[in-house]
């Protein structure tokens, strides 16, 4: 398998992506304006304790205060893990200082989470100075280098109580650059425990980079034989990082004057990517949908028909339905619950097959995945490891006529809105017409109906009501404006409801 690496640096946005055999598997995406902060450590300041939730409010110098629980507070998780001490109580209080690290990004309606526990990823090791654990990157299955990968690990941390996992490219690394990078770290956490003691409150004190060099350090792979950069500066600094941390440099290549990600074809990629409903090759589809609490993927049949064997074709969607699910929620870095709602199977070894592909092809992402079995409705659930924002949430902004629903009322359900309010103002005898601004599409549907029928005769006939149509107001929204003068000042556009 051949992999290629495509940044594409402009002046507003900043993107990456891997292309593996030429098909697209993972982009991401940063605004030059973005405040990302996951991975960045904080001297932080404790300014609430929970003690119901064991947890606490934490200032680190932004607009939200980051969240702090009593599990990320862990000085030594294996060895409580293994006795089963977990800790329930937070030992801090009001006024404490932490050091702690950002572990996943705020969101409309919660802050940062927050970890006391931190780890630092590198090249070919993932450095945890609070956590006495070693480790070997799943991703690497040969028994032999895994045992060799440990040896090393083991014998080279610089204190039996910090914790070391190697990362899958550590399996191509030479030896003295794994040490190398272990004995950086070590005076890089020194460097970070100065800082603390003497920063003068609240502040950052470390980041964990750009999106290109932090993108490209953690999915630079021995199958990965060009980087292809649109930006002269990016690429020239990406070639020293590459000779200073790797033993034979990726070839990088400039492509100032072509549209990389047109070129390849990984905008129309990503604009498919965006949509709510996944077309498969076989004709099958599947739906995404998003919720608070989770994501939720409905696999259909579509225009599949396959042959008259009902069964045998309900099991092929299904399969490649397992396979391009994976593919999306790598894609679009779905992380947290998901849930997904096969085809219903009569054979309890196709429900196997389905769930083995999916967790096969789960396998191959970097972000840690678990799978259940199916249940008796068809159902699989699965977990993934929120790593920074879902690419819906940075390329998509929400509706202002919806507001965030994904659809917009009905005319009828806007007229029942309209009348009771109608109703309330002509309650006031002086009001002789009320003018009613509605957006233009809505504007054609209420002009032609007889919505408001009832205003025209009885007890209301004296008054007036006036439509308008204005682009300013939203689909979901209208204006009612109230007049009591005999001479009324009235748009050019106004139509009178008769």
């Amino acid at each position: 398998m051949k992999s290629k690496i495509l940044v594409d640096y402009q002046s507003y946005m900043c993107s990456v992506a891997l292309l593996e055999d030429g098909v697209l598997r993972e982009f991401y995406v940063e605004g030059q304006n973005m405040d990302r902060i996951t991975g960045n450590i904080y001297k932080g300041k404790i300014v609430k304790v929970l003690p119901g939730l064991q947890s606490a409010f934490v200032d680190i110098g932004l607009k939200k205060n980051g969240f702090l629980a009593a599990e990320d507070m862990l000085e030594d998780r294996t060895a409580l893990t293994r006795s089963g001490a977990v800790p329930t109580r937070l030992d801090v209080k009001e006024g404490d200082y932490v050091l702690v690290q950002a572990i996943k990004e705020a969101t409309d309606t919660k802050g940062p989470r927050l970890s006391a526990n931190l780890s630092i990823p590198g090249r070919y090791v993932v450095y945890m100075p609070t956590i006495d654990f070693v480790g070997v990157s799943n991703k690497i299955t040969d028994e032999s280098t895994r045992d060799k990968l440990f040896n090393i690990l083991n014998k080279h941390r610089p204190d039996s109580h910090i914790g070391l996992i190697a990362r899958t490219a550590a399996k191509d690394a030479k030896k003295s650059d794994i040490v190398e990078e272990i004995e950086y770290f070590a005076n890089t956490y020194i460097s970070l425990l100065d800082k603390f003691r003497s920063a003068n409150g609240i502040s950052q004190l470390s980041t964990d980079g750009n999106l290109v060099f932090r993108t490209v350090r953690d999915i630079l792979n021995s199958t990965v034989d060009e980087i292809i950069c649109s930006d002269t500066t990016v690429a020239n600094r990406l070639n020293v990082y590459l000779r200073e941390n790797l033993a034979q440099p990726v070839n990088v290549t400039l492509m100032e004057d072509v549209d990389v990600l047109k070129k390849f074809g990984v905008l129309s990629d990503v604009e498919k990517m965006l949509r709510h409903k996944v077309e498969l090759k076989n004709g099958g589809s599947i739906v995404i949908d998003y919720t608070e609490a989770l994501t939720v993927i409905d696999v259909n049949t579509a225009k599949f028909i396959g042959d008259t064997d009902h069964e045998r074709t309900v099991y092929e969607i299904n399969c490649e339905a397992a396979r391009e699910i994976a593919r999306q929620l790598r894609l679009r870095n779905i992380g947290g619950m998901i849930v997904i709602d096969f085809i219903d199977m009569q054979d309890p070894l196709h429900n196997e097959d389905v769930v083995n592909i999916l967790t096969a092809e789960t396998q191959k992402d970097r972000t840690r995945t678990r799978v259940l079995p199916m249940t008796e409705l068809g159902l699989v659930q699965m977990t993934r490891k929120k790593t920074g924002s879902e690419i819906q949430s940075l390329l998509l902004t929400p509706c202002s006529h919806c507001r965030g629903t994904a659809h917009t009322q009905s005319p009828a359900f806007i007229a029942r809105k309209i009348k009771a309010q109608l109703v309330d103002v002509f309650s006031d005898a002086f009001v002789t017409a009320a003018v009613v601004t509605v957006n233009p599409s809505v504007f054609e549907s209420l002009a032609k109906g007889e919505w408001f029928k009832e205003f025209t005769v009885g007890k209301y006939a004296p008054k007036l009501v006036y439509l308008v149509s204005s682009p300013d107001v939203g689909h979901n929204s209208f204006k009612i404006g109230a007049q009591s003068s005999l001479i009324l000042s009235l748009p050019d556009n106004a139509y009178l409801l008769t």
